[in-house]
């Protein structure tokens, strides 16, 4: 088995780091302030809204699968990137942050789904990403 460089590691580790970031601007500056007085019901946020909520994380994801120079470098970034979220808003309840109650109330179960859910979420987003990028590329050698 093939390890991943300094370099790969560095750059799978910097890009986790700047989701977890991304993942707290967009909670303070978007979230917070204009999604959650919003939130007696779902159908009061605006459809884009939800989307621009998510918009910078994804980004941040296109950018790591397109960095990827191998497939154990973007499935690191992946495991990383949701360890540190699932690690800030743990960090967040255990900080009396309004809203992240309940993530210490479930314990390391809570965690553990989070986790895994967050996992494959990005695991499903960074891997489309470069098969679209594989079929493109295949089909620009045609």
């Amino acid at each position: 088995m093939v390890a991943l460089d300094g370099q790969e590691m560095t750059r799978a580790i910097l890009l986790a780091l700047l989701l977890g970031a991304t993942f707290v601007g967009t909670q303070e500056l978007f979230y917070d302030p204009f999604i959650v007085p919003r939130l007696a019901r779902w159908q009061q946020v605006p459809l884009l809204w939800w989307g621009a909520a998510f918009v910078p994380e994804v980004g941040v994801a296109v950018v790591a699968a397109l960095l990827a120079q191998r497939a154990r470098e973007w499935v690191v970034f992946c495991m990383l990137g949701a360890l540190v979220v699932t690690s800030l808003q743990w960090l967040a309840g255990l900080l009396n942050e309004p809203g992240h109650h309940k993530v210490v109330e479930g314990g390391i179960v809570h965690f553990g789904v989070q986790f895994l859910v967050l996992s494959i979420l990005l695991l499903a987003c960074v891997g489309t990403i470069r098969l679209v990028r594989f079929g493109v590329r295949s089909h620009a050698t045609v």
